[in-house]
């Protein structure tokens, strides 16, 4: 009965597919990051792109115009930040996609999506952008969700990759992590077979400076 119990309330039963909410969330975010990157760099927004020319692939009116939005905020060199900002965000829909170094791309995302959020904070009272945030949104399915809650549950789902990391099955980041802890475990495995020093393996019984050896013996 505890067993059962055990099972019960633990969902081991799940484990098995613990893997689809990190999946999931790197699909969600992924075409949103690219969208906004793409789109603060000028990257293929024009309906004329010549694929083998890569100079079309670049609209320079777009990243201006990205830039002059940029320039209403407090970062400071927009003409340079909107390009880190676009590049870090097509970086990161890469990276998601594919399941690499997903933990460390979430750590800029996680800056990012912050200093949005305190933007939307400046522009009006804590508490009232608070209220709103709870009550208006969070309990009214009707009411309409603004910037703040959307950004909020931005950053709580790059918060949850980071913790999470990028999952079993299908990402670079868990077949890394396996050949390299496999690595691991065989050079331990062979540093304790052949150190002399270790007295718990099998060449402590040879060990020359090992008195025990020598105690019975009359010189």
């Amino acid at each position: 009965m505890t067993k059962f119990l055990l099972g019960f309330f633990s969902f081991r039963w799940l484990r098995g597919l613990d893997f689809l909410p990190s999946l999931l969330l790197r699909l969600f975010l992924a075409p949103m990051l690219w969208l906004s990157g793409s789109k603060k760099l000028g990257l293929f927004v024009e309906p004329d792109i010549n694929w083998l020319s890569p100079i079309t692939w670049f609209d320079s009116a777009t990243y201006d115009a990205s830039v002059k939005v940029l320039s209403a905020t407090p970062m400071p060199v927009p003409e340079i930040m909107n390009g880190v900002i676009g590049g870090i965000e097509v970086i990161g829909a890469f990276l998601l996609v594919i399941g690499f170094a997903v933990r460390w791309i979430s750590l800029p995302l996680l800056a990012l999506v912050g200093f949005t959020i305190l933007l939307a904070l400046g522009d009006e009272n804590v508490m009232t952008a608070g209220e709103n945030l709870l009550m208006t949104h969070a309990y009214n399915t009707d009411a309409t969700i603004d910037h703040l809650t959307v950004r909020v549950m931005y950053f709580l789902m790059v918060l949850s990759l980071f913790f999470m990391g990028a999952g079993r099955f299908f990402s670079i980041d868990w077949f890394l992590y396996r050949k390299l802890q496999r690595s691991v475990d065989e050079q331990k495995a062979s540093t304790s077979q052949h150190n002399p020093f270790d007295l718990g393996s099998s060449a402590s019984q040879h060990n020359p400076f090992d008195l025990r050896g020598t105690s019975d013996k009359k010189f």
